[in-house]
């Protein structure tokens, strides 16, 4: 469930957010999504890591580094900081420079971690695919190796 984010005017906010458990949601129903993580670079590849296929562009550098995400401008991604505190400036600044699709993760990386969910650490690697059942009975012999 999406809520709305109130300014002090009670206007509507000009971006949306979501609860960890809906970001867990869209990412399970769409794993290409982006996810973008607004922590300064030390937290993401520190010990409690980040949210799996998130990318890092710190608050401070998303001015400068907004090309970097040119590419989503059109579609709905997943934004996050460190905990409620953060991220909304961020937010209107995205929404306000051509991203309207982007939702803010409620709580921040401290509420996904809080409700459960898992994280990465950087430079983890995905674990391999599990191999592919073997046919029961004889398997056909290899070609021969050729010389």
């Amino acid at each position: 469930m999406a809520v709305a984010c109130r300014t002090g005017r009670g206007e509507p906010p000009p971006f949306r957010k979501v609860r960890p458990a809906v970001a867990y949601e869209i990412l399970r129903d769409s794993p290409e999504t982006l996810i973008l993580d607004l922590r300064p670079p030390q937290e993401f590849r520190g010990p409690e890591g980040h949210v799996k296929g998130a990318i890092n562009i710190a608050e401070d550098r998303l001015r400068r580094l907004l090309l970097e995400i040119s590419a989503y401008r059109d579609q709905t991604f997943l934004v996050y900081c460190g905990d409620a505190s953060c991220g909304e400036q961020a937010m209107e600044f995205l929404v306000s420079n051509g991203y309207p699709d982007a939702i803010l993760i409620q709580g921040g990386f401290a509420a996904w971690i809080e409700d459960g969910f898992d994280t990465v650490l950087a430079g983890e690697v995905a674990p391999p695919p599990p191999q592919q059942p073997q046919p029961a009975g004889p398997q056909p012999a290899p070609p021969p190796e050729e010389r």
